[in-house]
């Protein structure tokens, strides 16, 4: 079986050693980069090969909406998971706009983050169950607005 190659991007070095302790014994994930902001990110992901990217969004030199749009035009096939304490309607909507295929709260369960990855890495969505209703209904709602218009 193939593992699903992620790289965690975060500008806490301390946010990232947890990810990475709380995935490390999970056998289908291989921790196989990580970046303290999106540029180095960015570069990572043009000289490497990555299935998900878990990637925060307030970080300086290049922040998660700016990272993701960046490696969308570079990979178009690259999972991007939402990884934040914010989970205002504003950047759930914004990041799933820019092509990330979930959002999942740090802080989370390890049931929910090897959740989270496996569905965005098998082509689902995936919103944290912190994430208000009204924000999900939102959400639903704009995808499938912009469904029905593309």
């Amino acid at each position: 079986m193939k593992k699903t190659r992620l790289i965690i991007v975060d500008d806490c070095e301390m946010i990232r050693k947890v990810l990475k302790l709380l995935l490390l014994s999970i056998e289908e994930i291989e921790i196989a980069a990580e970046a303290s902001d999106g540029q180095e990110a960015l570069d990572l992901i043009a000289k490497n090969d990555y299935d998900v990217v878990l990637m925060d969004i307030n970080m300086p030199n290049l922040n998660g909406i700016e990272a993701t749009k960046q490696i969308k035009k570079i990979d178009k096939n690259i999972k991007i998971l939402t990884n934040s304490f914010n989970v205002s309607a504003f950047y759930v909507k914004e990041m799933l706009k820019v092509g990330a295929s979930g959002y999942i709260t740090k802080g989370d369960t390890r049931a929910a983050y090897l959740e989270a990855i496996w569905t965005v890495h098998n082509g689902g969505v995936y919103l944290s169950e912190e994430i208000d209703a009204s924000v999900y209904d939102e959400v639903y709602s704009d995808m499938k607005q912009a469904r029905r218009i593309a």
